[in-house]
């Protein structure tokens, strides 16, 4: 039995969730693992070693040597490398507790080392799960480690000082793009701190768009078109500011293409205790970023390297990956109608924009029953029988419906340099967690980053070329039971760690590393309204619904629906009932989205 799979047959018995997590974990390319001088295998990620390449065992043996104190007091290490400073500790008399902020060095630690005592005893944690942390417990720190993962470091620091209760209750304003695709966007990100129990509000500047498109039949002079815009977009800055000085937000957090000018930013940093900008771009194409990035106090990315070190080179110190995630609220598994499955549904489609290498590459797929719905494309080209709808935008509402009426949704991401799949693409689109979220069966080009979200092959399906595109569709259309695998696989994945909430959770973590004490915590205050139990009798179907809500869920028509869309269950009457309630509230005002990303 192999070292990998005597670890995880403990781990199994102790931690199933942990033990899935690890099994389903793919190493990246940056993480090496080859022989040190003396023999053993060492680590290193990226530019960080996590070992040493000449000896790592006597470091690890030097390490736990010079650690002091009493034996029997409760020990907590940040850090696993590949476990050779741990071996030395795992018959010691106290208890001891693991933390590896990372999921691949985890795995590759218990790939190459015997640490069942330590599995056994329940003592390993993953990421910032703290669970069963004693306060009291010595930390000792693995110094690659704490280099490579410094906020999480800080983040268990603070824990084991007493420090690490959860934030109370924030007031957060969220700043919209005037257009583009981070609108939607925006919204889901006001949604997913709601979700959390934060004050947040959406400053959506969307309805002037009408007016800056509008500057361009003014006049005929461009030079003076430009000055109108930049005038209008100053004027929509000025309006940030003004909410931010009556909303008194404890966070301004920005979307891409948000009216966030370097002056502006300035002026509002000065009336703000923070301001973080999301950048759910591609940092090669769009460059307005170099002027944003060293002015706000956390700035996210959807890309790593070489955009970290791009940030680096310019200055800015407080920069972290956050990626793309899905709103449940948005996309959802649907029943259709006969009509709608007719109209929405086909072999094959793609919801989108008409970009360049988009109109070149489906091209090849026109002998498919395929449909392509969205904007910007040329309705008299080669594609133009396949055009729905006359180019015109997609609702978030149709979107869900094309989702869960076809039964291969075909996802190329954007391209203004390829004439199909970028060969360099990294970052996933909001459509590869949307349709996963949907529990429709997804065809994505391949990115790098995809394998940290969803497994290729028991997820999704991966395509390289027009050539495997054409193989796989060709496949997947004959097996239909594979498709529902796959894709309902996807969306467990997704409703277990891509939501909005968890990934705006995590934002939330990050932007405490870089600046610790300076979001305040306060007490959540009592609803002002009746609980809802109160509402209805004891023998009322709603009853058993409600007490099945997690303790941190809102105990709401929202919280509700919330529980019954992750339900794998079959609906039941007062589910159906609700459902049909919260789709009538959200059907009274759906904007339109672009599915331009």
């Amino acid at each position: 039995m192999s070292l990998w799979a005597k670890n995880l047959e403990v781990l199994q018995k102790v931690s199933p969730d942990l033990a899935a997590t690890l099994a389903a974990t793919t190493i990246p390319e940056d993480h090496q693992v080859r022989p040190s001088r003396s023999g053993p295998p060492c680590l290193q990620v990226g530019k960080q070693r996590l070992t040493s390449s000449y000896d790592p065992v006597k470091e690890g043996q030097d390490w736990a040597q010079a650690l002091e104190g009493d034996a029997a007091e409760p020990l907590v290490v940040f850090g696993l490398g590949l476990g050779y400073h741990l071996l030395p500790l795992l018959d010691r008399e106290g208890p001891l507790w693991v933390v590896e902020p990372s999921a691949p060095v985890a795995r590759l630690a218990l790939e190459h080392q015997d640490l069942t005592p330590l599995l056994a005893r329940g003592g390993l944690r993953l990421g910032s799960d703290f669970t069963g942390l004693p306060r009291s417990a010595r930390l000792a720190d693995h110094g690659p480690t704490r280099r490579l993962h410094p906020g999480p470091y800080r983040r268990l620091t603070r824990f084991l000082a007493g420090e690490g209760g959860e934030l109370g209750p924030l007031r957060i304003l969220v700043a919209g793009p005037l257009y583009g695709g981070s609108h939607p966007i925006a919204r889901y990100t006001a949604r997913g701190f709601q979700q959390l129990g934060h004050e947040a509000e959406l400053l959506d500047f969307a309805p002037f768009y009408a007016g800056y498109q509008a500057m361009a039949r003014v006049t005929k002079d461009q030079r003076a078109e430009h000055n109108l815009k930049q005038g209008l977009l100053g004027l929509l800055g000025e309006t940030l500011l003004a909410r931010a000085r009556d909303f008194k937000p404890d966070l301004v957090f920005a979307l891409a293409q948000s009216p966030l000018a370097p002056p502006l930013l300035k002026a509002l940093k000065a009336e703000v205790p923070l301001v973080a900008y999301w950048f759910v771009e591609d940092f090669q194409v769009l460059t307005y970023w170099q002027d944003l990035a060293p002015g706000v106090d956390v700035f996210f990315t959807l890309q790593k390297e070489p955009f970290f070190s791009e940030l680096k080179r310019r200055g800015v110190m407080n920069y972290a990956c956050l990626p793309l995630a899905a709103d449940l609220e948005a996309y959802h598994p649907l029943a259709l109608s006969p009509e709608e499955k007719r109209r929405f549904g086909s072999a094959l489609s793609f919801v989108g924009a008409g970009y360049y290498n988009r109109r070149q590459f489906f091209q090849g797929l026109t002998d498919f029953d395929f449909k392509i719905w969205g904007s910007e494309w040329q309705l008299h080209s080669p594609l133009g029988l396949h055009i729905q709808d006359q180019a015109a935008r997609v609702s978030e509402e149709d979107c869900t419906k094309i989702f869960n009426a076809t039964r291969i949704n075909l996802n190329l991401h954007s391209s203004p340099f390829h004439t199909g799949v970028n060969p360099q693409g990294d970052y996933l689109n909001p459509r590869v967690f949307d349709l996963a979220a949907c529990g429709a069966f997804q065809l994505v080009d391949w990115r790098s980053q995809l394998p940290d979200f969803f497994t290729p092959d028991k997820e999704l399906a991966t395509f390289t070329s027009l050539a495997e595109a054409r193989e796989k569709i060709a496949y997947f259309l004959a097996h239909e039971d594979e498709r529902q695998r796959l894709a309902w696989a996807a969306r467990e994945r997704v409703l277990k760690e891509h939501t909005y909430a968890r990934r705006l959770a995590a934002a939330l973590e990050i932007i405490q590393d870089f600046h610790p004490r300076t979001l305040p915590c306060r007490q959540s205050q009592a609803p002002a309204v009746a609980p809802p139990r109160a509402s209805f009798p004891a023998d009322h179907p709603v009853q058993a619904l409600l007490a099945r809500l997690p303790a941190d869920a809102a105990p709401d028509l929202q919280g509700l629906v919330q529980q019954i869309r992750e339900s794998s269950e079959p609906l039941t009457e007062p589910e159906a009932i609700l459902w049909f309630l919260d789709e009538f509230r959200r059907k009274i005002h759906r904007p339109g989205v672009n599915g331009g990303c």
